[in-house]
């Protein structure tokens, strides 16, 4: 196992923010995003990106963004450990609290139009050590890591149907999957199905969004039981041993990490800017609002990401809640939606109500 993962993840995620808000800030000119850097006494930082200023109304297409990076360790308790075991067998056996590592990029991007959807993506890495981490100066031998994995999620969260739009935005984060597994399994399907399933509302029967990809907990055996899976309802029984041990290893899923956090950029810019200088429709920004709305009941109460980060110490809150949106709107039994009208959010409604598949 490579030592120096984290120091690479940590590189990967911080050229990506900084080519992800060069590329947004292009949208307002002379509004560039805040860049505050922030550290935790627990152990490491990070540097949050957000748009727009403070006390500075939003320009251009974009009503807020943010996309923050961090860098933290400290020491997992026995209760923690305890349920990362279930998905990871080295981690079994533990039953003494223990240092960890994580690192990761989150953004949101909420735009003005009610045409454009709102985009999310996260990209993670996390390990479990037999020993704190030594300054980032020591010559000391740095610790075991005794379990690691990596996690990606990907999403749109539109108001109207656009299915060019969605199958751009899948046929983008399709052809990176494909790129990066280079054989006749794609394991495009179950990470859209996983991305689908985890964005269900289930006090709305109704998902945030259109999905994306997503997986969590990806380490080696992780990997090797999908693909035996992804292969075993195809048209090939199995997979020869050297493509499990090549798409399995650390190196190659970190590989379809960086993978997806490149193809942010494709698969979201050309959405943003076919509509970014269409006139805005009052009504259909009562609809966008609505539809925010929604999105903030599944963050607040159903995201698991929100929970984890709000319960960790020295974490701070609005770094965890910045990805709701600058405004939203409820209405007790609002009539926009209802599934016997034969409207454009009625439309947007049944896709929600069931997922779809947008690939060509």
């Amino acid at each position: 196992m490579d030592q120096r993962v984290r120091e690479r993840v940590t590189d990967f995620i911080t050229k990506l923010q900084e080519t992800i808000v060069i590329k947004l800030e292009t949208y307002s000119p002379g509004q560039p995003f805040r860049r505050e850097a922030w550290t935790r006494d627990e152990g490491g930082g990070g540097l949050a990106c957000t748009f727009p200023l403070l006390n500075a109304p939003p320009s251009g297409p974009i009503e807020k963004a943010g996309v923050n990076i961090s860098t933290i360790s400290g020491i997992l308790p026995p209760a923690a450990i305890k349920q990362m075991s279930t998905a990871h067998a080295a981690l079994k056996h533990i039953d003494t609290p223990r240092p960890f590592f994580a690192a990761g990029l989150s953004l949101i991007v909420h735009p003005h139009h009610p045409r454009i959807p709102a985009v999310h993506a996260n990209y993670r890495y996390f390990e479990v050590l037999d020993a704190p981490l030594p300054p980032p100066d020591s010559t000391a031998t740095p610790p075991t890591v005794i379990a690691w994995w990596f996690g990606v999620i990907t999403d749109l969260t539109p108001a109207y149907v656009d299915a060019p739009d969605f199958s751009h935005f899948h046929n983008t984060l399709k052809g990176a999957c494909d790129a990066w597994s280079d054989t006749a399994v794609s394991v495009y399907p179950p990470f859209k199905a996983s991305c689908d399933d985890y964005l269900y509302i289930p006090h709305r029967h109704e998902h945030r969004g259109i999905g994306g990809v997503r997986f969590d907990d990806m380490d080696s055996d992780a990997m090797r039981t999908l693909l035996g899976r992804v292969a075993g309802a195809g048209d090939a029984v199995s997979l020869p041993e050297d493509t499990f041990a090549r798409l399995s290893g650390q190196e190659a899923l970190f590989g379809l990490v960086k993978a997806l956090g490149d193809s942010f950029l494709p698969s979201f810019i050309p959405i943003l800017e076919r509509r970014m200088h269409a006139p805005v429709v009052p009504a259909e920004r009562r609809w966008q609002l609505l539809r925010r709305g929604r999105a903030v009941e599944f963050n607040l109460v159903v995201d698991r990401g929100t929970k984890f980060g709000l319960a960790a110490p020295g974490v701070r809150p609005e770094n965890v809640l910045v990805g709701l949106p600058p405004e939203a709107r409820w209405e007790y039994c609002s009539e926009l939606g209802a599934q016997d009208q034969d409207t454009e959010e009625a439309e947007m409604v049944s896709v929600l109500k069931e997922p779809r598949s947008w690939v060509e």
